[in-house]
């Protein structure tokens, strides 16, 4: 699940603008796909910790997503990707 699912879906979140509906989202999509694994419908009313205790895991993938943006971020401001997306974030700082 976590090299299959996780890895397409993180392709290019370092990008990504997240808002609160959005972080909802992809909590609600990490839920969806554990009980597909486990083949939990949705009528059984099984909450969302019951789920988590019995696979033995913590909800992992907004972590990753804001670690691997928070990386990104670094990559940037330590000039790794070149001047220019130095100039647009001296840019975008001296905006505010």
């Amino acid at each position: 699940m976590k090299w299959m699912v996780w890895a397409v879906f993180q392709y290019g979140m370092e990008g990504w603008t997240l808002k609160k509906s959005d972080r909802n989202r992809i909590e609600s999509f990490e839920m969806w796909c554990w009980r597909k694994m486990l083949g939990i419908s949705w009528k059984e009313h099984r909450t969302n910790i019951l789920i988590l205790e019995e696979i033995g895991l913590e909800r992992g993938l907004m972590g990753k997503v804001a670690r691997m943006k928070l990386q990104y971020f670094r990559h940037v401001t330590r000039g790794s990707a070149g001047n220019l997306a130095l100039t647009v974030l001296d840019d975008c700082w001296t905006a505010v």
